[in-house]
């Protein structure tokens, strides 16, 4: 019998090669990737398509055409679509990004087909009622009005203007007046020459050879576009962005730095320098800002990946009488490391820590895809994650010195506050 009262023997986590996807092309050159994993019949289908604010045409036009490909078509209204959806077991996720636009489809097996075949529907006939791209519009204007009234909503937005500029598709934030623009002919005008942009189709759970190829044959029929979308110059500013509310009890604090791309060279150095910093609960800006001072819940750092830029944030909402203080405490930190270093112990337990979480994050089938989309969309593969065991086997106290010296400099920060100072 097990005894609970003796703790089990701890051990090095070590890497272990993690389950690969296969890739394959449809007929029409769409390239297909295919987890076969679990034993529950159910299974993940996301379309990825490169049509996102990168790519639009016109402000707000990509998040309008993605939000309305569940509206409607010739033969059923939305409302039907969605309850079509749900008596089949399926969900179904459509977001707009700043890179892409992604539809994901969640259901059992059984229905696997009648699934595909609605979804093929969707995305080769909806119609975009007029009164439907109204309300849309509508819903979202008053978004954005109580979005802007959240301190932490305008900081963030902020943040990315000051790491970008606002005439770069990352920098930009979405205004009223663009949504108002936006009409049933531009829609249509960006599904039928600018949505289909370079898909991608991942497919994860226990996906067996009849639902293989039923989806290289419908998919198949897809017009997939080829479009590289423009070069943007990111025209940053490290002026400090402030917008004071007197009445706010809060104030949110967003610090942000370039940082390598994801698995170039500094990066590895970087994500163990930001996870002592602020990348989980432990950090030291958790002990010292929130356990100690109590001058916020929660403080974190941590990177951002976009196809196109790497950038590092701290994000913070703290009492608006210690905004300034919180700052100094930020600096203070950045130098303790910078200086100082971390301890053997502390190296150890945080990089038990992102090991341990690694594995968490791998239980799933749809988990399992998710590793390879992150990696693959950034052009790399899974040789990053054997790299990434390495690095946390042979980083130093130094390393982390030279990190923070390089990636955290407070000097020149990007800087955005909403509240008061």
């Amino acid at each position: 019998m097990l005894d609970r009262t003796i703790a089990p023997l701890a051990g090095e986590i070590a890497y272990s090669p993690l389950q690969e996807v296969t890739e394959d092309r449809t007929i029409n050159d769409i390239p297909l990737y295919t987890l076969d994993a679990g034993v529950q019949p159910v299974f993940k289908l996301e379309l990825q398509l490169q049509s996102g604010i990168w790519y639009e045409s016109q402000r707000a036009v990509s998040w309008c055409t993605a939000k309305m490909l569940l509206e409607g078509t010739p033969h059923k209204s939305g409302r039907e679509i969605s309850e079509l959806f749900d008596a089949l077991g399926a969900f179904v996720e459509v977001s707009a990004g700043f890179d892409d636009v992604s539809i994901s489809i969640y259901g059992v097996n059984k229905t696997f087909d009648q699934v595909l075949d609605l979804l093929m529907e969707i995305l080769t006939e909806s119609n975009f009622p007029v009164e439907a791209i109204e309300r849309l519009k509508s819903i979202r204007i008053d978004q954005l009005k109580v979005n802007d009234q959240k301190n932490d909503m305008l900081a963030s937005k902020r943040m990315r203007e000051a790491v970008f500029g606002l005439d770069h598709p990352y920098g930009h934030a979405l205004q009223a007046q663009e949504i108002e623009a936006i009409t049933r002919e531009i829609v249509v005008d960006y599904f039928e020459q600018s949505l289909f942009n370079q898909p991608k189709i991942y497919l994860s759970g226990r996906i067996d050879s009849v639902m293989w190829r039923s989806v290289q044959e419908k998919f198949g029929r897809l017009n997939a576009l080829q479009n590289d979308g423009e070069v943007f110059v990111k025209k940053g500013s490290h002026e400090e962005l402030f917008v004071e509310r007197e009445d706010s009890l809060q104030s949110s604090l967003r610090v942000a730095w370039d940082i390598p791309a994801k698995g170039s060279e500094g990066y590895f150095d970087y994500l163990l320098a930001n996870t002592f910093l602020g990348g989980y609960f432990g950090s030291r800006l958790m002990k010292n800002i929130r356990e100690e001072k109590g001058y916020t819940y929660g403080i974190s750092s941590y990177p951002i990946h976009l196809k196109h830029a790497s950038f590092a944030v701290i994000s913070t909402d703290i009492k608006a009488e210690h905004t300034r203080d919180t700052l100094d405490e930020i600096r203070r930190e950045i130098e303790l490391l910078r200086t100082k270093g971390v301890s053997e112990d502390e190296m150890k337990s945080v990089s038990n820590y992102m090991a341990g979480s690694f594995l968490a994050s791998i239980s799933t089938p749809f988990q399992l895809m998710k590793k390879f989309q992150k990696v693959h969309d950034l052009g790399l593969d899974y040789a990053y994650y054997e790299s990434y065991f390495a690095a946390l086997r042979v980083v130093t106290s130094e390393q982390v010195q030279h990190a923070m010296e390089q990636y955290f400099d407070m000097n020149k920060p990007f800087l955005s506050i909403v509240g008061k100072k």
